[in-house]
């Protein structure tokens, strides 16, 4: 939890309103920067505010993508603050609005439930058991693709992610009753929901010595919300270990690819190398002009907010890629999705180019020797 002098960090310089992607794109009153929402935010920590419709609109459109963090001068802590505030507005009673009709906070409750037995696993290609030492912790990306009007790939992605494993002699263990690690709950204040979720999943994990998970949010999620004994890797430095100590064999092609860094993966967690050193070795890789810690994020976090504004942020995005790559990889079914859903619409936005999005783990499986 934040200081009261945490919430006070902010100079009120105005550098943000020329970084936050949406304020940006929202040019009109301060409370779209993140200097407005921190002010705001210190007002209802004092109780000078009161929550009302409008305020919940502006703590909902953050997509705490950390980029006003990664350049403040002060060192503001923005994206805690607009945490901790979402969940004083859910606490009083006026729940932070989610987008898409709410229906991936509807996967979070489902996966809850210890009387769920999924059959997702069906779909795998690949060795794997129930119980194991190394753990792939799949998340919610097997639930995803059901709630939406495409596809993402969910199938290749985990199959992809055992794969790898499989060529490194491992056999992983998937519990069958693993559920989601509750980032969006998280994140959109729901912290009953979310604590829920870290005691049945902590009480799963409790034997693991390793744990990989293929999403940027459920590594952060399980690296800094959960109190478990396992090491925990993305399966980017999961992959990246392999390549290292030559447990994996791959085949170079010559794919014109770039990689979009998750907020989660990169800002947050400070992971930018170990995606690139793998997408290096098996493909002709390029960075795009803002990578790494200045990385533009795909403009929604924790599913809360989706609107014109965000999408003009993807759009952004993909020109800036198509510019160095014909695939933009990213290791974040978020990202995922919302780019996906981007280049899927019947009536696309003038401007957006014909670029591929695709998966890390799917793209990198399909350059395993022998696949």
């Amino acid at each position: 939890m934040l200081t009261d002098l945490d919430y006070q960090m902010c100079m009120r310089c105005g550098k943000c309103r020329t970084i936050c992607p949406l304020s940006t794109r929202e040019l009109g009153f301060d409370d779209s920067t993140p200097r407005g929402r921190a002010m705001l935010a210190l007002g209802l920590r004092r109780g000078e505010l009161k929550v009302t419709d409008e305020i919940i609109k502006v703590f909902s459109q953050c997509p705490t993508c950390k980029q006003c963090e990664a350049n403040c001068p002060a060192g503001a802590k923005v994206t805690q603050m607009i945490k901790e505030t979402r969940a004083a507005i859910a606490a009083a009673g006026a729940p932070i609005p989610l987008g898409h009709k709410g229906a991936f906070h509807f996967v979070s409750r489902m996966t809850a439930i210890d009387a769920l037995t999924p059959n997702w696993r069906d779909l795998i290609e690949g060795d794997f058991q129930e119980t194991g030492e190394i753990v792939y912790f799949p998340g919610c990306l097997p639930y995803l693709e059901p709630l939406l009007d495409f596809e993402i790939g969910a199938k290749n992605i985990v199959s992809g992610i055992v794969k790898i494993f499989n060529q490194a002699g491992i056999k992983p263990a998937i519990p069958s009753k693993l559920a989601c690690c509750g980032h969006d709950a998280l994140w959109s204040g729901d912290l009953s929901l979310f604590n829920l979720l870290k005691e049945k999943n902590s009480k799963i994990l409790r034997d693991a010595k390793l744990i990989v998970v293929g999403c940027a949010e459920g590594y952060m999620t399980l690296k800094s919300e959960y109190s478990l004994g396992a090491e925990i890797k993305h399966i980017s430095q999961y992959t990246r270990d392999l390549l290292k100590s030559g447990k994996l064999n791959v085949v170079k092609g010559e794919e014109r690819v770039t990689f979009h860094d998750p907020c989660r993966l990169g800002r947050y967690m400070g992971e930018y190398e170990a995606p690139r050193e793998v997408l290096t070795a098996i493909a002709d890789y390029k960075d795009m002009p803002r990578n790494r810690k200045d990385a533009v994020c795909c403009g929604v976090g924790a599913w809360v907010n989706c609107n014109e504004c965000s999408k003009q942020v993807r759009i952004d995005r993909v020109q800036e890629a198509a510019q160095v790559a014909d695939i933009m990889i990213t290791a974040c079914p978020k990202c995922l999705t919302h780019f996906t859903c981007l280049m899927q619409e019947p009536q696309k936005m003038d401007g957006v180019p014909q670029i591929k999005i695709m998966d890390f783990s799917d793209f990198v499986s399909r350059h395993l020797k022998g696949a």
